[in-house]
C-alpha cells in the first residue's frame, strides 16, 4: 500500500504483470479493489491452467489468501 495525494495504490508485485494494481480513496478501498482484481486473475489463471505466480519477497505488506471458491 502506498499513499499518495490523498489517496491509495495497492498491488501484487507476484501479479502486477497480470494487472494486479489498483488504487482507492482509502487503505480499505484500495486492498478492497485489489482483493476484487486477484479473484478475477486467479479464475482467468485456473481456467487457462497456467501457474499462479509466486512472489519472492514480501516487503512492508500484508499475505493476501482468497478463497475462489472453486475445488
Amino acid at each position: 500500500i502506498d499513499k499518495n495525494s490523498g489517496s491509495c495504490t495497492a498491488r501484487c508485485p507476484a501479479m502486477e504483470e497480470f494487472g494486479a494494481k489498483t488504487g482507492g480513496e482509502t487503505k480499505e478501498e484500495a486492498l478492497t479493489h485489489l482483493n476484487n482484481i486477484l479473484l478475477i486473475i486467479l479464475l482467468d489463471l485456473e481456467e487457462k491452467e497456467l501457474e499462479i505466480p509466486t512472489d519472492k519477497m514480501v516487503i512492508n505488506g500484508a499475505k493476501i489468501t482468497i478463497n475462489t471458491g472453486a475445488e
